[in-house]
């Protein structure tokens, strides 16, 4: 099984899979000696079994008039699913090809040139803190309808109960984003309604990408992610600017997740 493959498999499941499931899949030392790559996955435990998470450096171009990076040039709304000019008249500022030269670059030099749009979709939702909206940590503190958040009805950010999202919880905050706040928001990021009913699986991953130590260097605060979309003037896609598996059992608890410190092991070729 190739690395490009196990990237496939786990983004075709919901952007992550039990180790067990990934080993059934493939030659379990070629499996092990792949989901190492700490630039591409990241292990932990959650609900009490070894996952793997697909992880990418991959981004989304939010400018309108792009002089040449190295981010994907696609439009965020043909992404989710739910662009309105995909089958109209009017043309869409950003671009609706996946497989143009520029983007076919970026995703054979990031190894994910085997993705559909919908698993691409499901990587980048995890990762890309730009694209969704961040969860209110002050919705989560203390009582009342919205918590310690001043902003209450009009708050930005998702007003979901974190404890739901890293396992069973039984409080009286929201735990599905139908609920009114939650819907609300993330349509006015349209966020589609068929991918809401996949963002407890998405949520869940980005909390154990976040809590990646060996990664926060890398990742994008959601608070200034969801502050830059906010004061955008440019639409969409505007940005501010243009392991092997434990030998080990030495663990560390982040956020509620259990990740696993590797010690280098020889496989047998």
């Amino acid at each position: 099984m190739s690395e490009s493959a196990v990237i496939k498999l786990i983004c075709a499941n919901q952007g992550s899979i039990p180790v067990a499931e990934l080993e059934a899949n493939g030659c379990f030392d070629d499996v092990r000696r792949i989901i190492s790559n700490r630039e591409k996955f990241v292990c932990c435990r959650s609900g009490g079994e070894h996952k793997v998470v697909a992880k990418t450096e991959l981004r989304l171009c939010k400018a309108k008039v792009c002089q040449g990076c190295n981010n994907l040039h696609l439009c965020r709304k043909f992404l989710l699913g739910s662009c309105p000019f995909s089958q109209g008249r009017r043309q869409c500022y950003f671009s609706h090809e996946l497989k143009s030269d520029h983007n076919v670059k970026l995703l054979e030099e990031h190894g994910l040139e085997d993705l559909d749009r919908t698993e691409l979709c499901t990587l980048l939702l995890q990762n890309d803190n730009f694209l969704l909206p961040p969860i209110c940590s002050e919705y989560n503190k203390g009582d009342g309808l919205f918590g310690e958040c001043r902003d209450g009805d009009g708050c930005t950010k998702l007003h979901i109960c974190e404890k739901h999202l890293r396992g069973d919880c039984s409080c009286y905050k929201a735990h599905d984003f139908h609920e009114p706040h939650p819907s609300k928001t993330l349509q006015a990021r349209g966020v589609p309604a068929p991918l809401i009913n996949t963002l407890k699986y998405v949520y869940t991953n980005k909390e154990a990408l976040r809590g990646n130590r060996g990664n926060r260097g890398n990742q994008q605060h959601p608070a200034r992610a969801n502050a830059a979309y906010a004061n955008s003037d440019d639409g969409p896609n505007k940005r501010p600017s243009c392991n092997t598996i434990a030998a080990s059992s030495k663990t560390t608890e982040v956020t509620g997740y259990c990740f696993l410190e590797f010690k280098k092991i020889n496989l047998k070729k």
